[in-house]
């Protein structure tokens, strides 16, 4: 059977590769006068998320004892998958910074998170993020179709 210790850490080694071949191909934009390309944050993400990937790999591989496997393909990967895919769209239509706090409060909402430092925390976080790229690396984030 498949193993999801294994499968999914291997995908991601596998997308995050392929992405570091396709960041090559970015344009340089002519319109910013930012310190670093816009393939410079996705590279880096993509070198961590794959030795993170191989970390994980090399962690199952080591434990003596297996739990009880979990299957493939759950309640939450579906909804991680779903909300991904939602999330994609709603930058596209309304841009990062109202898709993100959007995203990040449906979220919470989803896992029934009752706190509010919770929502305060993700909100100054999205906050931070756009002031962050917009400000001081001087990097447009999605602005989205119905805000240009």
């Amino acid at each position: 059977m498949f193993n999801r210790n294994i499968i999914f850490p291997a995908l991601m080694i596998i997308v995050s590769m392929i992405t570091l071949v396709l960041i090559t191909q970015f344009a340089v934009p002519r319109y910013q006068d930012a310190s670093v390309g816009a393939g410079f944050f996705p590279a880096i993400i993509a070198i961590i998320q794959v030795f993170i990937c191989c970390v994980l790999i090399f962690q199952y591989l080591q434990k003596k004892a297996h739990q009880k496997e979990t299957p493939l393909i759950s309640r939450e990967s579906i909804f991680g998958v779903l909300f991904l895919i939602g999330y994609a769209l709603l930058i596209s239509l309304i841009g990062y910074l109202y898709a993100s706090l959007i995203g990040f409060t449906l979220y919470l909402v989803y896992y029934k998170i009752k706190q509010p430092l919770y929502y305060v925390i993700a909100w100054v976080f999205v906050l931070s993020i756009y002031y962050l790229f917009g400000e001081v690396f001087v990097i447009s984030l999605p602005e989205g179709l119905l805000f240009y």
